[in-house]
């Protein structure tokens, strides 16, 4: 074999193992991303949610509502966000939310809503746990323990409070009808662990 071939074979052959090797590292299995992934470690850690949209996890018949922001955004979307599911439960919820009149940073109000939410950041930013019909309840049921630092309440019959612990001091009161709150301030941020409704 002259010279030539043998440093033709081996070009061939060094180009044929750059191009597998480009190829098996390119070839990364498709992995959840963004909402996704955080979807997924969420339902792990609270399962019995339904996830009704790209953005969106559903519980007790829609009532309690999390919602996620997408990749690099600073809030969740408005209503289920993106891609709503065709599962009676997604329909259902997206039905109500768009026939609410109007959305306050993303909790929804009208004639027959009675939505509250908390936010995880300031500023309605972050991840947005919605409640419809609840009375009271730990926010640690829901990955927000210690972690709500904004809200909004549309309700026009019910006062929320926020306390530190079930029996312990009382940290902000969310009046009846549309008020809200996008900085619960530096003494009341990420201390919430429990709420009561009024008028439940």
């Amino acid at each position: 074999m002259s010279i030539r071939t043998r440093l033709t074979s081996t070009t061939t052959v060094l180009a044929a193992l750059l191009l597998l090797g480009s190829t098996a590292a390119g070839a990364v299995p498709d992995r959840p991303t963004g909402p996704q992934r955080e979807i997924d470690v969420y339902l792990r850690g609270h399962p019995g949610g339904v996830q009704v949209s790209d953005n969106a996890v559903a519980y007790r018949d829609g009532d309690v509502v999390v919602v996620f922001p997408d990749p690099g955004e600073p809030r969740a979307p408005e209503g289920l966000g993106a891609n709503v599911r065709s599962v009676a439960l997604a329909t259902e919820l997206a039905d109500d939310l768009q026939a609410a009149a109007a959305s306050y940073a993303g909790c929804p109000y009208g004639a027959s809503d009675r939505w509250y939410c908390f936010y995880t950041d300031s500023g309605f930013g972050g991840r947005r746990l919605q409640f419809l019909n609840t009375c009271s309840d730990y926010a640690s049921d829901w990955g927000f323990n210690n972690a709500t630092s904004s809200w909004v309440n549309t309700n026009p019959d019910s006062r929320i409070v926020a306390w530190d612990y079930r029996g312990g001091t009382a940290l902000w009161v969310e009046d009846q009808g549309i008020s809200s709150d996008g900085w619960v301030g530096s003494g009341d941020n990420d201390r919430m662990s429990y709420w009561s409704r009024s008028n439940c």
